[in-house]
């Protein structure tokens, strides 16, 4: 399993090495990273996974992977999901890992539908991206539509509205 930490620091619990301590220091991993990633190790072992990062917002956590490896890390019946839900106290999506921001939301806002995503420029030259969802879907969202928002965010890297029409 590829995870963002180390494999030592994937089989033992408590500690992390030095590199992996200096990565969570400067914010490039953060402790829910490296919870997840322990987690899937002793749910998968060493399945040809990439485990890329998580992103936790209210009572969601969404754990995002390699391209390809989602059905894997759910296991069958969902019975690996349903052990992540027990261990992290929270509800779960796993997501595959991609630059296009139309699939990203697609794949997040299951089982609500999803018209486009726009790109929004703003006066101060700055932009943000707006999801559209069908008005009649909003109680489909997996999520209330500002946690769902809070996450796209977070997995871009840059702002995201979701707004029905």
């Amino acid at each position: 399993m590829k995870a963002p930490i180390c494999e030592v620091c994937l089989k033992t619990e408590g500690i992390l090495c030095p590199a992996d301590e200096k990565k969570l220091q400067e914010g490039i991993i953060s402790e829910l990273d490296v919870k997840v990633a322990r987690l899937l190790y002793k749910l998968i072992g060493d399945a040809d996974v990439e485990f890329k990062k998580a992103v936790e917002a209210g009572d969601l956590v969404v754990i995002i992977v390699g391209e390809g490896q989602v059905a894997l890390v759910i296991g069958k019946g969902g019975k690996n999901v349903k052990l992540l839900m027990r261990e992290l106290g929270k509800r779960v999506r796993i997501i595959e890992d991609t630059k296009d921001i139309k699939k990203l939301a697609t794949d997040l806002l299951i089982p609500a539908r999803l018209f486009g995503v726009n790109i929004v420029y703003k006066p101060d030259g700055g932009h943000y991206y707006k999801i559209l969802v069908p008005r009649m879907d909003k109680q489909r969202l997996p999520a209330p539509s500002e946690m769902l928002e809070k996450i796209i965010s977070q997995i871009i890297g840059e702002d995201a509205k979701i707004v029905f029409a």
